[in-house]
């Protein structure tokens, strides 16, 4: 099969965030295999995203100062904006998309938030590492972060005090799914399987022998003093995990109704590889069925999808952190804060009628930097994401010489099918370029991928 512009961008907006015109041209005409190829060489090199929060003694915390601490939270919060705005930029600008678009998939399997930026920061580099490698070596890391052991609890995970909300979610959100192949009695035994699990006061992963239960466990029928790693070798053995991943991922990727039969193929590819994600992706990016015209502009963009393929696609940068910040507050997706350990909603769930309008409105505001009011946004004051009286305009750059290369000579046909992704009618329109891309950015169809 050799692809056509619709279904070039149908594949770089779902294994990825979108591309531009000239990549998209680039690639009309190859095989699905050629573009998924390529696409996978582009993620060789990777850009380390850090924060500059210095290291903290958390075991010296409790000795501050109110002034101290107070010093403390600032510099934590503007290193947590920094950490959620340099990946989106890296989103926007880097030649990774399908590991970018992995990584932000994976973010919203092992959801997760910290108010230490320097654990998320640990967190989001184990996911943009592994994100097209091994699930196995990746359900590893993220189970030994600080930030998840944390989130989940295992912290306070001891021999003598079993907490089982750490083992609970890594059956039933990482590999297994809900209700799938264990039991209660498992997740017991797991829980006990992981005590000791935790970190120190540098924030380093440990396993803390005095708190682990050493005695007899049996988990999924198999029978040893088994510690994490054990418990995680014997998740990986079981085909539901690859089962689960695959139907995840048909999901995302292709159509929320799912396709059985697709799974199935991915779930072998995946199991039989030892979970190679990135051959199991390639089953699901290059079959007949992602490419079948009931799959092609049929899921809504996220928020972080819309923000970042906006400025992907059409030569824009939302210029400041704090425009950034406040897009994602208001459409409903803040990177690091997922509303619980079960990630976001997906689909109709993006939007009502407020977050409707408000993306209609979207291109006004970043194509003319408009102005709004942060203010209007209901805040906590604990909430490291606070804007209240910071923002008052939406800072964007155009690059208006690509624009130019890119758009001015275009018919609007041509613009219209570049930039909607369903099939679309509308009048001819005579106006300028920059406002014919606004007008078609403002339709509901533009909220489609």
């Amino acid at each position: 099969m050799k692809l056509t512009q619709k279904q070039v961008q149908h594949l770089l907006l779902r294994s990825g965030f979108g591309a531009d015109l000239k990549t998209v041209n680039d690639y009309i005409g190859l095989t699905p295999e050629q573009v998924y190829e390529a696409e996978l060489r582009s993620c060789k090199e990777i850009t380390e995203i850090k924060t500059d929060m210095p290291k903290v003694d958390l075991m010296k915390i409790k000795g501050m100062s109110a002034k101290q601490r107070k010093v403390l939270k600032e510099k934590a919060r503007e290193a947590l904006i920094e950490l959620n705005t340099r990946w989106i930029k890296e989103m926007v600008g880097s030649d990774g998309q399908l590991r970018e678009k992995m990584a932000f998939f994976w973010h919203d399997h092992f959801a997760c938030t910290s108010s230490n930026p320097l654990f998320l920061q640990s967190y989001l580099s184990i996911l943009r590492t592994n994100a097209i490698g091994n699930f196995g070596t990746l359900l590893r890391e993220i189970s030994k972060t600080p930030a998840m052991l944390q989130y989940l609890n295992n912290q306070q995970n001891k021999k003598t005090s079993p907490n089982e909300n750490f083992a609970r979610e890594v059956m039933e959100l990482f590999t297994l799914g809900r209700d799938n192949g264990y039991t209660e009695k498992d997740i017991s035994e797991a829980a006990r399987a992981f005590t000791g699990w935790g970190f120190n006061k540098d924030g380093n992963f440990v396993f803390r022998k005095f708190f682990h239960d050493f005695d007899l466990k049996t988990v999924l029928g198999q029978s040893g003093n088994l510690d994490g790693d054990d418990v995680i070798d014997i998740l990986l053995k079981q085909k539901q995990t690859a089962k689960y991943i695959s139907e995840k991922w048909v999901r995302f990727f292709v159509n929320y109704e799912g396709n059985q039969e697709l799974v199935r193929r991915i779930a072998d590819e995946l199991y039989r590889t030892n979970y190679d994600i990135s051959s199991a992706l390639k089953v699901l990016f290059t079959s007949n069925e992602f490419y079948d015209s009931k799959n092609l502009a049929r899921r809504i963009k996220s928020p972080i999808e819309l923000l970042v393929g906006m400025q992907r696609q059409l030569h824009l940068e939302i210029a400041n952190n704090e425009s950034l910040i406040y897009l994602q507050r208001t459409l409903g997706q803040m990177l690091f804060k997922p509303p619980n350990v079960a990630g976001w909603n997906d689909g109709k769930d993006w939007v009502d009628s407020a977050t409707l309008m408000f993306r209609v409105n979207l291109p006004q505001l970043v194509f003319r930097s408009g102005l709004i009011d942060a203010d209007a946004v209901s805040y906590d004051d604990n909430d490291a994401f606070n804007l209240r009286g910071k923002l008052k305009k939406l800072e964007t750059a155009l690059d208006t010489t690509s624009m130019n290369e890119s758009f001015s000579n275009l018919s609007f046909a041509d613009l219209s099918q570049f930039i909607i992704q369903p099939e679309f009618e509308s009048e001819t329109s005579n106006e300028g370029f920059i406002d014919q891309i606004i007008f078609l950015t403002s339709k509901p169809e533009y909220q489609l991928c």
